[in-house]
């Protein structure tokens, strides 16, 4: 190991710093080479690959908030948001699950860009979607059919991004790299609302479509232009995503797990400064290659094994893994937490119009039946708001767009941001458990209240409480349900495991979708009230569950205020590179443990007292 990682110093004439590291370990040598430099450009370029990335798989789920009810009005056949939701959400369950494997197998950068292939493909499918010459197609089967392909692609990111983001961010800046990434999700959201808004203006003033225009021949047209547009402009960032992934290298992480060490050197070159050398801890003949030449050899045995016996292998290897230390309990711990935490953002926050028209109603609507379910075909389900039964498809759009941003986007967004800020000086874990019991207060209050606040002008105290709860939810559990299970488990089941957990939080979403919209969207409007209020107070007891499974099972990821850590380069260190004292700020930092200790043993010294006997 020492003779490989030497030839980094081979660069360079003159050697102003060393980075000291165990060069019998190669995945905690290659940290310390990424640790070195803290989070510099190279880190900030993964960054922006991963978050473009994202980006685009946040626009295009929510993208179905405001295209539906075009979809709706243009094609005026049974089912619209329900059958893109569906498709959506059960092809990005498959690709979660797929890609994670995959990435585990044949590496990160095999397959980073391959999603975004699929994804630019499929919106373009989905764009020229038609219903034929006079109706020979169903329009609803190909976009469904595209949506679910795009799924695929959009699933893929989450593990991809969010596995090369921590595994290219330095152990001190991996909680910041990752939290970032994940801003993408509200930055993307609120752009798929502002951007349909624009479109929809700009469109309709270019063609002359006015706000109260009711002919539908006229009309159709138009915002059967807007509808596409909005979703096609989804493929420009992922086609710019595209070309910037093949700047990223493959993770030296993944590269020593394979045996693949000359490479591994290579890769650590991206963030290895010039004037830096490595020194060893181990003083005992660093430079033996022996036990480094065993791992190639052993993939190398794999590959002359038959595919069925490689199968069985991964499986056993699979449950000998989790068995040890009580891996099994980090794994079920973050796969139903995310279940619990999308079975709420994703009932509050997809094809929510018809929520948020209930919850603002300040009146008993015209209309006894509040909405009908899009299993029943029987009126025009692009009119989400039943105070007003008679507004045009311009109005709806245009009120959609501005209702997601005041309820949505203006929790979320602040939510995310604050947790980016703060995500070095909060204990991970525990403060998801918390914010799960934060979350279950705002939903006893929201439900509560809501019996006494339903069609009054006492809305806005339910619209309040909305809001403030989407921002708990990135603050807390939806922003670090997606951090954990890239920090928690060891490089050669990382992308696998990852994908077991978000996709159950797909699951989760799907759960809530077909209980909306087959249970209440069919009701009178007192009757849906008390479902409404009674599903916010059901989200209470799921809450409290998911912060339980959270303080039992899930292990922290970062170390106590005061840990002992080489600082690294950029974290306080001055020009001339002598390290100065930490400041009162860096002090009330908790560092984030490394991931190979997390791997080697997830909660160890944590796990203590009534936790230790119900886990």
């Amino acid at each position: 190991m020492g003779g490989y990682f030497s030839s980094l110093s081979a660069t360079t004439g003159r050697v102003a710093d060393e980075i000291e590291c165990d060069l019998r370990d190669p995945e905690r040598a290659v940290q310390s080479v990424i640790d070195y430099p803290g989070l510099d450009k190279f880190q900030w370029k993964v960054w922006w690959v991963a978050a473009s990335g994202f980006f685009t798989t946040s626009y295009s789920i929510f993208a179905v908030n405001v295209i539906s009810p075009a979809l709706s009005y243009v094609y005026q056949r049974c089912a619209n948001s329900l059958v893109i939701n569906l498709t959506t959400l059960t092809g990005t369950m498959f690709g979660m699950l797929i890609f994670g494997h995959l990435a585990d197998r044949y590496g990160r950068k095999a397959v980073y860009g391959l999603e975004l292939s699929i994804v630019i493909f499929a919106t373009i499918g989905m764009t020229t979607a038609s219903s034929g010459h006079e109706g020979s197609m169903n329009v609803y089967g190909w976009i469904g059919f595209w949506r679910a392909l795009l799924g695929i692609g959009l699933g893929a990111e989450y593990p991809l991004s969010a596995i090369i983001a921590a595994e290219w961010s330095s152990t001190k800046s991996r909680g910041r790299m990752m939290a970032a990434v994940f801003l993408m999700q509200s930055v993307g959201q609120v752009a798929a609302y502002a951007l349909h808004l624009a479109i929809l203006q700009g469109i309709s003033k270019s063609y002359g479509l006015s706000p109260e225009e009711t002919d539908y021949k006229f009309a159709s047209r138009v915002i059967d232009i807007v509808w596409r547009t909005t979703i096609g402009i989804g493929a420009v960032p992922a086609l710019i995503s595209l070309f910037l992934r093949r700047i990223i290298p493959e993770t030296p992480h993944y590269l020593v797990e394979k045996g693949e060490l000359v490479n591994a050197v290579a890769a650590v070159g991206h963030v290895l400064p010039l004037d830096a050398t490595l020194q060893p801890t181990d003083q005992n003949d660093p430079t033996d290659p022996q036990p480094l030449s065993e791992r190639p050899m052993s993939r190398s045995r794999n590959l002359r094994r038959g595919k069925w016996e490689s199968i069985v292998e991964y499986i056993q290897g699979v449950k000998e893994h989790l068995a040890e230390n009580g891996r099994w309990r980090a794994l079920l711990g973050v796969m139903v937490t995310w279940w619990i935490v999308d079975l709420a953002y994703y009932g509050l926050g997809l094809d929510n119009p018809k929520i948020i028209s209930t919850i603002m109603l300040s009146g008993k609507p015209p209309d006894q039946i509040l909405f009908t379910s899009e299993a029943i075909c029987n009126i025009a389900t692009w009119r989400a708001d039943p105070a007003h039964p008679n507004i045009t498809i311009y109005e709806m759009l245009q009120q959609d767009s501005k209702r997601n941003i005041m309820t949505i986007s203006s929790g979320a967004l602040p939510g995310s941001i604050i947790i980016l800020l703060a995500i070095d000086y909060l204990p991970r874990t525990t403060w998801m458990g918390w914010m799960f019991v934060a979350l279950a207060a705002i939903f006893a209050v929201n439900g509560g209240t809501f019996f006494v606040t339903f069609e009054t002008n006492k809305y806005a105290l339910t619209v309040t409480l909305y809001v403030l709860a989407q921002v708990i939810f990135n603050l807390g559990p939806n922003t670090i349900t997606f951090m954990l299970p890239g920090e928690l488990f060891a490089t050669k089941y990382r992308g696998t495991f990852y994908g077991l957990a978000s996709a159950s939080g797909k699951l989760g979403a799907i759960t809530i979708q077909l209980i909306t919209n087959f249970v209440f969207y069919r009701d009178t409007s007192e009757e849906y009230g008390r479902k409404l209020a009674a599903l916010l107070l059901g989200f209470c007891p799921a809450m409290l569950l998911g912060a339980f499974i959270t303080w039992v099972w899930i292990p922290e990821v970062q170390n106590p205020r005061g840990h002992d850590d080489k600082p690294e380069r950029g974290d306080n260190a001055s020009d001339n590179g002598e390290v100065e004292s930490a400041t009162f700020r860096q002090k009330l930092k908790l560092p984030n443990r490394p991931l190979a200790d997390i791997a080697q043993n997830p909660g160890e010294g944590q796990i203590l007292g009534m936790r230790q006997n119900i886990a």
